[in-house]
Order: C-alpha cells, then sequence, then structure tokens
C-alpha cells in the first residue's frame, strides 16, 4: 500500500483572521476540513484547517482505499495493520510547534465497532459510506484562538500529489431543511425504553445508550449551517469535513481520547439536564443535576468502564480518576463529565489505543458489547459516524471527539441523531424530552434560512 512520507515542513506566521471566517474562502473546496473548540476542554485553544489532500484513505466493503492524483490503489490488508502502518508515517512530531498539532485528519463511524467485535448487523443503512476516511493535507492552518495567532503550514512529502476534485459549489449563502421526519413516535421510542428495562431487570446490561435518527431534505450551503450553528453554541469539539458529497458539521462537547507524550485523557459525559429559564431555576437544575443518584450512577458505571479499556493499553498503575464529577454548562443544558487519565504502554499505538476504547462508552452503556448488541436489535437505522469519532492524529499527538449533536449530509438529506442513557430508573417520557433538549441547538439552527 502506498503511504507518503514526511520530507519537510514549512511553518510561517501570517496575520490573524477568525477561523470560520477565513475558512469561508475555501470551505467548499473538497476535502476541507477544521476543527475548532472554545471552553476548557477544547483542542488545547487551538483550531486547525486541513486543506489541498495530499492522499486520502478509506475503508469500505472491508478493503482500503488510497487516493492519490494518479489515482485509487486497493489494499486487502486488515484494518488495524493497515490503520497502524499509515499512523507509523504521520511523523508531523518531528517538526517543531505548530506543525505538530498537524496531521491525519478524519472520522472513525460507529459501523468500525463490527472491525474490533463480532456483532451481528441488524440495523438498515439509510446511508452508505466507507466505515473510515482520513486524509494527509498539502497544506494545514493552526490557529491560537486565545493569542490570536495564526501560522500556514506547508508539508512536501517524498512524492507530489494534489488530488483535483470538483469543487462543490454551493447553490446559495445560505441554507433550507424540509421534511423532517423521526425513525420512530415518541411512543415507540419509549417502547424501546421498556424494551431496555426488561433486559436490565434480567440482568443483561446496567444501561444502555439509546438513539433515533431524523432525517429531511437539505438545499443550500453545508458551511453556512455550521457556521452558525457554532456562533449559537461554541462546543469545545467541533468540526466541519467537506468529504465529497459528505457533510459532517459537529456541534459535540465531548472528547473521546486526547494523547500527548503517551499521556491518555478521555471524558465521558453522563447525565444531562436542561437549562434554566431564569438564572434561580438554572441554578435550581445545575443543583439538581450534582445531587441526582440516578444520573451520579450513570456517569461512575462509564468511568469504570472506560477505566477497564484504557487498562488494555496503559501502564499498570497508571489510570487515575482526575475528576469523578464536574458539571459543564452549555447554551440549552448542564452535562455531568468524568475526567480519567492514564499512560499508554511504549509498545502501544493510536490506533491501538482507538480500538482498546472504542466506540466510547458513554455512546454504548454497560457491558459494553451486550449493550452494542441491544442497539442494533432495537434501533431502526445504522449509526453510521454519529456516535463515532472525528479525529486529528500524528505520530506523538492526538485529539478525538464523540460524534453527538452533529447534522450529517449525504447529497441533499440531512440525518439529525439524540439518545440518551436508559437504566432502570429512566423515566421513559422524561427520557424523550432529553433527545429533544439535546437537539435544540441544531433545529434552531436549521430553521428560517
Amino acid at each position: 500500500m502506498k503511504i507518503p512520507k514526511i520530507i519537510n515542513i514549512i511553518s510561517e506566521q501570517i496575520a490573524y483572521e477568525e477561523p470560520l471566517k477565513f475558512c469561508s474562502q475555501f470551505a467548499d473546496e473538497m476535502y476541507t476540513s477544521l476543527l475548532i473548540g472554545k471552553g476548557d476542554s477544547g483542542i488545547g485553544k487551538l483550531a486547525v484547517i486541513g486543506r489541498n489532500p495530499h492522499t486520502i484513505f478509506s475503508f469500505e466493503n472491508n478493503r482500503w482505499q488510497t487516493t492519490d492524483e494518479k489515482g485509487i490503489v486497493e489494499s486487502d490488508l486488515g484494518f488495524w495493520v493497515t490503520f497502524n502502518q499509515i499512523w507509523a508515517n504521520c511523523r508531523f512530531a518531528d517538526f517543531p510547534f505548530p506543525a505538530r498539532f498537524c496531521g491525519l485528519l478524519g472520522y472513525l463511524s460507529y459501523e468500525g465497532l463490527h472491525q474490533i467485535e463480532k456483532i451481528e448487523k441488524k440495523t438498515i443503512n439509510n446511508y452508505q459510506i466507507p466505515v473510515l476516511t482520513a486524509v494527509l493535507f498539502n497544506q494545514y492552518y493552526v490557529f491560537d484562538l486565545s493569542k490570536k495567532k495564526q501560522w500556514s503550514i506547508n508539508v512536501k512529502y517524498n512524492y507530489k500529489s494534489s488530488v483535483d476534485g470538483q469543487i462543490n459549489l454551493p447553490v446559495s449563502t445560505g441554507f433550507s431543511v424540509k421534511n423532517l421526519e423521526p425513525e420512530c413516535s415518541a411512543e415507540e421510542y419509549c417502547r424501546k425504553i421498556e424494551k431496555i428495562q426488561e433486559y436490565i431487570r434480567e440482568g443483561d446490561v446496567y444501561e444502555v445508550n439509546l438513539t433515533q435518527q431524523i432525517k429531511g431534505d437539505f438545499f443550500g450551503n453545508s458551511f453556512a449551517l455550521f457556521k452558525k450553528l457554532f456562533q449559537k453554541n461554541t462546543a469545545p469539539f467541533s468540526a466541519y469535513l467537506n468529504f465529497e458529497t459528505l457533510k459532517i458539521i459537529s456541534n459535540s462537547p465531548e472528547l473521546f481520547l486526547k494523547c500527548q507524550n503517551r499521556k491518555v485523557e478521555t471524558r465521558p459525559i453522563k447525565g444531562t439536564i436542561n437549562r434554566g429559564v431564569t438564572p434561580e431555576q438554572d441554578r435550581e437544575n445545575k443543583s439538581h443535576l450534582l445531587i441526582s443518584q440516578k444520573d451520579q450512577a450513570e456517569l461512575y458505571m462509564i468511568i469504570d468502564l472506560l477505566r477497564n479499556d484504557l487498562g488494555k493499553v496503559c501502564e499498570y498503575g497508571s489510570i487515575k480518576v482526575i475528576k469523578r464529577k464536574k458539571i459543564e454548562a452549555y447554551k440549552n443544558v448542564f452535562h455531568l463529565v468524568g475526567i480519567i487519565e492514564g499512560k499508554m504502554r511504549e509498545n502501544v499505538s493510536y490506533p491501538d489505543l482507538i480500538r482498546a476504547c472504542f466506540p466510547g462508552g458513554s455512546i454504548t452503556g454497560c457491558p459494553k458489547i451486550r449493550c452494542m448488541e441491544i442497539i442494533e436489535e432495537l434501533e431502526t437505522f445504522s449509526r453510521n459516524i454519529y456516535t463515532g469519532t472525528v479525529f486529528l492524529m500524528n505520530r506523538d499527538f492526538l485529539t478525538s471527539n464523540i460524534v453527538i449533536r452533529t447534522a450529517v449530509i449525504n447529497n441533499n438529506t440531512i440525518f439529525l441523531n439524540s439518545g440518551g442513557a436508559i437504566t432502570i430508573d429512566s423515566d421513559p417520557g422524561q427520557e424523550y424530552e432529553e433527545t429533544e433538549h439535546k437537539l435544540k441547538n441544531i433545529r434552531e439552527s436549521i430553521k428560517n434560512d
């Protein structure tokens, strides 16, 4: 398999411009990608743009494809073997700041679980995408959001390539969404919750993350939707990926895995309550979430699950719960968040780390394998990108999110998903209402354009 190697990187500081405004100039170019976050748990208060793809890697129908300007090369090598080979050549960390925060940028869909566990697939694919798509770019831009500094980074590989693709010209500077239809009614969603509670009573599981999908017709400019959503809610792990006919518009608040110099961090979210209408109600809701035994139990179970996942690849005794429970505030909701850290063993790669922890326990449930089987049974449509991860990695640095609060546009169809953790104490009606609260920012963003 042809994998490019980095020969040199030239970095130049340029005049600072806000990342969304700067990216607007070329957001319609094929494979342009933007990672941006604001807040204490953001990606180091940095934003990164990838532009002008050198090589595109994708895995679909159990085969790898490598695409560069000379065409497509296919490979039958295993998923994880090839992923490790690609990662091993991402030697951006051999170069000084800010190049060490550039690298392979892409997504791993939730369906990647079938490359880890032997779980029968029962859900329906109502849109077809590769399990993984990731890009090495010829050019990156890095933004220091706090110091208002910006760099242009040009990468020289061992051979030249620029993947020419037709620019996806938008039909307008705005957008519109019509004919939104949910996967199931509120009554059907509640019946699924009751089925999960039967499994809990029978001892199969402790909690299951149940989700549903909403789809509609999308017209116009996908980056305009991303800008509006991010300006409404500057979520710390937001991403815009323009992957040909597939657009990923993520407004995620949740870190999946972050690692540098073998120090790993994960921040699961479990426990949600809507923001109050008045300051007093806001304080009451926040206090209620902090003392909620149900939400606390959800979070602690997932913390233990993630400690176990990290234990597969971290040094013995290095895994620590830094924060067992903290509140994070967003525009429409409060979340309970845990923080777990560990130190990766020296012989472990970032693909190995992802394999040990994927999919994230906060969006499956506990125990993970049985929960994923129940998800396949009860959910109608395949999650695809939803609850997978968008990542940026090189040999020394990894940052990745959990793909929630996300709109996916495939051709002219938009897909929204939402869900939550179901326990024996869950009230089905309240759980359904929570899924609506989580979609509030996206629903408000797609109105009246």
